[in-house]
């Protein structure tokens, strides 16, 4: 259960921005996850010193013995040793230099009773040391710019700051943003929250100006007031996107064995995030695809979505979504019709969904795309490309002409792709995504995006009205 937190705002730097780690838990051992730390902090820009009793080197690293033999005073210590052991150690992190730690080692409150009084000992013993803690049972942290701090991948380098209250799924969605190309700032994996909690770090990526936009997954809070203001204000300063377990009985029962905290009822929670200007991620996949918009496109003026494509079926399926998340598909001006009927091909709809037709490429793709931006009709745009395996077409000429139409119409209104055709239409979504042109498989999954923004851009104007 995350603790009550101390009044005063605490220091988070040393925790993303130190010069020099301790590691207690160091190992040679490729199965224990203190090798698998050490292995990434090596790799990383800080001074490591490994800790172990069993040996003088680790990793080709010169080992000490406890934290007392380390020549120079550490930021920050990383902790990966038995439970029992962790309460002892905090006045050793103290007069090691270090005012905070991390303790990846579970046994505490997520195994029961008498876990929850080892937490509580560990907690008291970190506060009478004066150290502060994130964990137990986490993951760990990183910060892509500088350090990896966890027993997962290093994310790439990006501006999207994820706090997660399970660690193995932090992990899984740092290998997610990996795949997909997404860059992250910072991870925090807060585990049980005795001491530092979800919103300590939400206020910190809230100032943090490496973090353009913060995901959140959590399934239980103490402190609902504390973490509403926390909320409300990160979300007046940039767009805030939460995953919400434990949302079904069975979920906040399993929430309580997994980091022994007690989830809410949905229907208030939901209520908190909405009011407090924040949007909801309804899946795990869709928490970065949603944060990956809100990153890459300016925000939209209202919630008409113009749509384009070469497949009339999947028009049809984008202007569906389009209406079950409340988005407008509003008719187009005669004068933008008047243009298409122009350059496109008989055969080809001008009305929205613009249906260019199978036979429409390059060329046809950038005049429509400009045309549709210019519109003052539309406020955002999707344009999808079933990408023609026929007539000499190149994989990539769909999304070269979109570029095109983008840097020529010079407009702040986004843009999203939905590029269909799984491996053959890879080559045109990497060449979006590259110029940051957030680029979806489904047009549910980006109609879904595209209203997440809306949502948030309707309560960030009507604040500043």
């Amino acid at each position: 259960m995350e603790a009550e937190q101390t009044p005063e705002k605490p220091d988070l730097d040393p925790f993303f921005i130190p010069r020099r780690i301790a590691l207690v838990g160091a190992s040679t051992d490729y199965r224990k996850l203190g090798n698998s730390i050490l292995m990434n902090l090596l790799a990383s820009e800080v001074e490591v010193y490994p800790v172990t009793r069993n040996r003088d080197t680790v990793l080709g690293v010169k080992a000490y013995p406890n934290l007392a033999a380390i020549p120079k005073p550490v930021d920050l210590v990383i902790v990966a040793i038995a439970a029992k052991h962790c309460p002892d150690l905090m006045k050793e992190i103290r007069r090691a230099g270090a005012r905070h730690a991390v303790v990846i080692s579970g046994g505490f409150s997520e195994t029961g009773e008498e876990g929850a009084r080892l937490e509580a000992e560990l907690v008291n013993a970190a506060r009478e040391a004066g150290v502060r803690l994130i964990g137990p049972n986490c993951v760990g942290i990183s910060n892509s710019r500088l350090f990896n701090g966890t027993f997962t991948m290093m994310p790439e380098r990006g501006n999207i700051g994820l706090v997660s209250q399970s660690g193995a799924l932090g992990g899984m969605l740092i290998y997610t943003t990996k795949a997909k190309r997404i860059g992250m700032s910072k991870f925090a994996s807060v585990g049980n929250a005795a001491d530092i909690g979800i919103v300590d770090i939400v206020d910190y990526f809230r100032e943090d100006p490496k973090t353009s936009v913060i995901t959140i997954y959590i399934e239980g809070v103490k402190n609902g007031r504390r973490l509403f203001e926390s909320l409300r204000m990160a979300s007046e300063k940039k767009p805030v996107v939460v995953l919400k377990g434990g949302r079904s009985d069975a979920g906040r029962r399993a929430t309580q064995s997994h980091t022994g905290s007690l989830a809410g009822s949905t229907r208030v929670f939901d209520g908190m995030i909405k009011q407090a200007g924040c949007v909801t991620a309804p899946t795990l996949d869709t928490l970065f695809e949603i944060a990956k918009l809100f990153d890459y496109q300016p925000s939209p003026r209202g919630r008409n979505i113009g749509i384009i494509s070469n497949t009339g079926g999947a028009g049809v399926l984008a202007a569906d979504a389009a209406s079950d998340f409340s988005l407008n598909v509003p008719p187009i001006e005669e004068n933008t019709r008047k243009a298409l009927r122009q350059i496109l091909s008989p055969l080809a709809s001008v009305d929205n969904p613009v249906d260019v037709v199978a036979s429409g490429g390059r060329r046809e793709y950038r005049v429509t795309v400009e045309l549709m931006l210019a519109d003052p009709n539309v406020d955002m745009l999707m344009v999808i490309c079933a990408v023609p395996t026929f007539a000499g077409m190149t994989q990539t000429e769909h999304a070269a002409g979109t570029l095109e139409a983008i840097r020529a119409a010079e407009t702040d209104k986004p843009v999203v792709g939905v590029w269909l055709a799984g491996d053959v239409g890879k080559p045109g979504k990497d060449l979006l995504e590259m110029n940051r042109i957030p680029c979806y498989d489904d047009p549910y999954v980006a109609a879904l995006c595209m209203s997440r923004v809306a949502e948030y851009a309707e309560r960030h104007n009507r604040s500043e009205q």
